[in-house]
């Protein structure tokens, strides 16, 4: 479970008062915020009104078949694709916020201005620059350094809009990966925002790039990658009768702490619009999460029916005036 030994005191009560307005009560949203760095998110996850306890959430490191209700826990390709699943999934955190952000979206208040957002992602894919550009790695270190490293790698990261807006923002964020443990941050890697390709206030949903030349993680990001786009074709194949199984599935980093797995069941399924073979939709689930869970991976038993990079819905917030269940950005289902 979650730990922390930080001692609060009336200045730290004050800021987190603070970072739940910055959230913005009205929208629901859970990234997390804060003023005064990771204290306070530790301090947040003891605080935590939502999820006292926090009783609901696995760490991701401890996550085993006895977690899952029957009949999942007796399939391996369930578990393995949840621990491939929360291999890819990522902590995502911004320390700027963009100057575009609407009139009474999500954190305008703060437009232009240094705040630490916390949130989750996933690694949808990645790939070599080779062919792309001549350009040298454009990774913090690489800027400042006299042989900057002309063979790196760009990496696809789905979040939710409102936790990286635009590129100015994506440029002050920096996604971690492996924080599985709160004792273990040596194991911590870390990839750096380059531009936001694609996005949607309505839906929620960002394809933020992100770059690294650390090429040994990308053999390991590719190599869990193959792994978990087998193991989700065969797995929604074996469960495709989605009406009778309603498993869902939540990896995200609650209160910007280490990565926890969450089992629910998805409730409500709403389609945004259509085309041919496909829906967009978005689900409700009771899946737990928390404010730093926003952005992160949601998974439905057999609603996706194609592996792969498609459809992903991220999770986004809680629905207006429901607090037991939880809402997904808009993602793609494959029609039957």
């Amino acid at each position: 479970m979650f730990s922390n030994d930080e001692n609060s005191t009336d200045d730290d009560e004050e800021s987190l008062r603070t970072a739940v307005l910055a959230r913005g009560i009205k929208g629901y949203h859970e990234a997390e915020v804060s003023f005064h760095g990771e204290a306070d998110l530790h301090q947040s996850l003891i605080d935590c009104e939502k999820n006292p306890g926090h009783s609901g959430f696995v760490p991701a490191s401890d996550f085993a078949a006895e977690h899952l209700p029957d009949p999942y826990r007796y399939d391996p390709d369930v578990v393995n694709f949840i621990r491939a699943q929360a291999e890819l999934t990522v902590r995502v955190t911004s320390k700027f916020t963009s100057s575009q952000r609407p009139v009474g979206y999500a954190f305008h208040k703060f437009s232009g201005k240094k705040l630490l957002r916390v949130g989750t992602g996933f690694i949808q894919y990645v790939y070599m620059n080779e062919g792309r550009s001549t350009d040298p790695c454009p990774c913090p270190e690489c800027k400042t350094s006299p042989n900057p490293k002309m063979d790196w790698a760009k990496a696809k990261i789905r979040t939710a809009t409102h936790v990286v807006f635009d590129k100015e923002e994506a440029r002050n964020t920096v996604v971690e990966l492996f924080f599985d443990k709160n004792d273990e941050k040596d194991k911590v890697h870390y990839m750096y925002g380059e531009t936001v390709r694609f996005g949607a206030i309505q839906g929620d949903w960002c394809d933020m790039r992100v770059v690294t030349h650390d090429l040994d993680l990308v053999e390991r990001i590719k190599e869990t990658w193959g792994r978990w786009r087998w193991l989700e074709s065969k797995v929604n194949q074996k469960y495709r009768d989605s009406d009778i199984h309603r498993l869902a599935v939540v990896v995200s980093h609650p209160h910007g702490c280490n990565k926890q797995v969450s089992i629910g069941r998805w409730k409500e399924r709403a389609v945004i619009d259509r085309c041919p073979g496909w829906e967009n939709c978005v689900y409700t689930y009771d899946a737990p999460t928390c404010p730093g869970s926003s952005g992160a991976p949601v998974w439905l038993l057999g609603r996706m029916r194609l592996g792969g990079f498609y459809g992903r819905h991220p999770h986004s917030g809680r629905p207006l005036g429901d607090v037991k269940l939880n809402l997904s950005g808009v993602g793609w289902d494959r029609v039957k």
